[in-house]
């Protein structure tokens, strides 16, 4: 997805140079900027110390300098002596020039978060770094933006682990890491961050298990850990989230049953479960999800009939269930799915003959039996 760092981890001495190399621009630069940000915004009625504006401009700078070559261009309005609340994709507070917001999504940028000092933007609240080719690893000190609010690094080639400073980010309330390389586990950690709306660590690299503490996310709404290498069973602590909207464990090796439990998220919109090695029969109480719009089960090792619970979901618009090993018939509850529009129960062992309510389901677009032991 993004260019490999060039070849400086081998060895101390380049490693030595660039960190030399890093602090020789920081320090050319600083002189430059802090004249400039100390006479025009030192006065006492803004409270600042003066030359704070100067070192989040050197910040920013600092950063640009260390960027791959290629990179460098695309930020062609980030230049000494001037204005940085004029810099592409930098958001300052309306009154005063203290940054705020860091939009850079979609820049093409090229180069590691390693030289971007993070102490330097006390005050940013939001940090989106979406689909740019960054690689390297998260910096532990990123916990050093208490204020921030919102934090995307997605769509990049992040490798190393999670560092368990991120978690200290208790004001954050969207936290996107999304397609990249990370692995290592979920840090217990996570429980802390209690203010978390959207947890979105889909296509990564992540193993071991679900840690219980996500179940103090008790404001989530969005809960993305799809395709992955999770293993274990769901924590009965996921049952607590009962904000939850979207909830998607797909594509794991995640294995036990379907918990009961996931009754309790009668809030929950779209549940997607596929992909994994769970067993056991489908649990009657997710007929208490009467807000669900798509469910998929399909490719698990469920076994058992259909619950006729299934029914209650009268939302539903997709139900996926093939490549399972269920049996009985098809409940007559499933003819009050009206809403439904993709209906697949194929590759099963389903018997009895396709039932005649079928013909309620006026919506439907797609209905996929075949691979069972129906008849008629």
């Amino acid at each position: 997805m993004t260019p490999k760092m060039t070849s400086l981890a081998a060895k101390t001495l380049p490693n030595l140079f660039v960190s030399f190399r890093s602090l020789f621009v920081f320090f050319l630069v600083l002189p430059l900027v802090l004249p400039f940000y100390s006479a025009t915004f030192s006065s006492s009625a803004t409270g600042k110390k003066v030359g704070d504006d100067g070192m989040q401009a050197a910040a920013l700078f600092t950063w640009k300098a260390s960027l791959d070559s290629e990179s460098k261009p695309l930020l062609s309005s980030c230049v000494i002596g001037s204005n940085h609340c004029n810099w592409i994709g930098i958001g300052c507070k309306k009154v005063g020039t203290i940054i705020t917001h860091i939009d850079l999504k979609s820049y093409g940028l090229s180069g590691t978060l390693s030289n971007l000092n993070f102490s330097s933007l006390p005050h940013l609240r939001s940090l989106d770094l979406t689909n740019n080719s960054l690689h390297g690893t998260i910096p532990s000190r990123i916990d050093r933006l208490s204020r921030l609010t919102y934090l995307s690094l997605s769509a990049n080639s992040l490798s190393g682990s999670i560092p368990h400073e991120i978690y200290q980010l208790s004001n954050v309330k969207t936290l996107e890491l999304y397609q990249n390389q990370i692995g290592g586990t979920i840090p217990y950690e996570i429980g802390l961050l209690i203010s978390r709306i959207e947890l979105s660590l889909y296509s990564n690299n992540l193993m071991g298990s679900i840690p219980a503490s996500i179940g103090n996310l008790v404001n989530l709404t969005t809960l993305y850990l799809y395709e992955n290498h999770l293993s274990g069973s769901v924590p009965e602590e996921v049952g607590n989230l009962r904000s939850l909207i979207d909830l998607d464990l797909s594509t794991n090796n995640l294995t036990g049953s379907i918990p009961t439990f996931i009754g309790n998220l009668v809030n929950l919109t779209y549940l997607y479960l596929f992909k994994n090695n769970l067993s056991g029969s489908i649990p009657e109480e997710v007929g208490n999800l009467k807000s669900l719009v798509g469910l998929a089960l399909y490719m698990n090792n469920l076994t058992g009939s259909i619950p006729a619970s299934i029914g209650n979901l009268v939302n539903l618009t997709t139900l996926h269930l093939y490549k399972n090993h269920l049996s009985g018939s098809i409940p007559k509850e499933v003819g009050n799915l009206r809403s439904l529009i993709d209906l697949d129960l194929s590759t099963n062992n389903l018997t009895g003959s396709i039932p005649t309510f079928i013909g309620n389901l006026v919506n439907l677009t797609y209905l996929y039996l075949f691979e069972n032991n129906l008849f008629g």
